[in-house]
């Protein structure tokens, strides 16, 4: 990720965050060719944690519940859309055109606060996002919590069943990961997943072929930018932190799109 602008220092977590960007240099971008894509529409992905009324932990993984009710009305009045990353998807292959302006809402993990305090004010907005959702994590989200946010027009990704640090894992806990998950969310749910999350946004080329195989369609990391489907396997999202102003909210999306284009 590239420092944040308007932060005169980086927490010493924001250093681990650029660490875990291991992998900047591999990408397994299928098919290659350009003319295999029908279109390829930069999409900023926006990374949120928590969201909640105050700062509990590193900035990169809170912003306030009026930051995040602030940032909804200045996609609004810009003109933004958010999108499913199937709609995404779905641009990229052809099947369906992006309305103007696209932009997608990513919330990683799975905490009570993504429920009460920004699935309610999307669906103000009628507005999707995307729930990377952790199988097994002890302050998820109640099953009851994430159906409505399905019935509200959010769609699931996984992000493995243990938030596991799959460069670490064997071969058989990997595909365990990565194939167990979808399968438990996708019965849970009774929606397909066909989008991954890396934990942590660690990952080898071993982790993308495993992923792919998985049968999964792309993968987001944390690597900032905004997403095009070339190295669909390496997605780039920009991380929402405490404390941003709108204006650098606003610059940081378009400087993002622009770079892609």
């Amino acid at each position: 990720m590239v420092p944040l602008s308007g932060r005169r220092h980086q927490p010493r977590i924001a250093a681990l965050w650029l660490a875990l960007l291991c992998a900047a240099a591999i990408t397994l971008s299928a098919p290659a060719a350009a003319s295999a894509w029908a279109r390829h529409t930069p999409v900023p992905i926006l990374v949120y944690h928590h969201v909640q009324g105050y700062q509990a932990g590193n900035y990169l993984m809170y912003v306030s519940t009026s930051q995040f009710a602030s940032q909804l009305r200045y996609l609004r009045g810009h003109g933004y859309h958010p999108v499913t990353m199937r709609q995404v998807w779905d641009d990229w292959t052809g099947k369906a055109d992006l309305p103007r302006r696209p932009v997608v809402l990513s919330l990683d993990d799975g905490y009570p606060d993504q429920y009460f305090n920004a699935a309610r004010q999307l669906r103000r907005y009628h507005w999707p996002a995307v729930l990377n959702l952790v199988v097994h994590n002890g302050t998820a989200l109640r099953d009851v919590q994430v159906r409505r946010m399905v019935d509200w027009g959010w769609e699931i990704g996984s992000h493995t069943l243990d938030h596991a640090i799959l460069t670490r894992c064997s071969s058989a806990t990997l595909h365990r990961e990565l194939v167990e998950s979808r399968r438990v969310l996708e019965h849970k749910f009774g929606v397909p997943v066909d989008f991954f999350c890396y934990p942590g946004g660690i990952y080898d080329r071993r982790v993308m072929r495993a992923v792919r195989d998985a049968g999964y369609l792309a993968a987001t990391t944390i690597h900032y930018g905004a997403a095009t489907p070339y190295g669909r396997y390496a997605l780039p999202r920009i991380a929402v932190y405490w404390g941003e102003s709108l204006s650098t909210f606003g610059s940081r999306m378009r400087q993002a799109v622009a770079q892609a284009r």
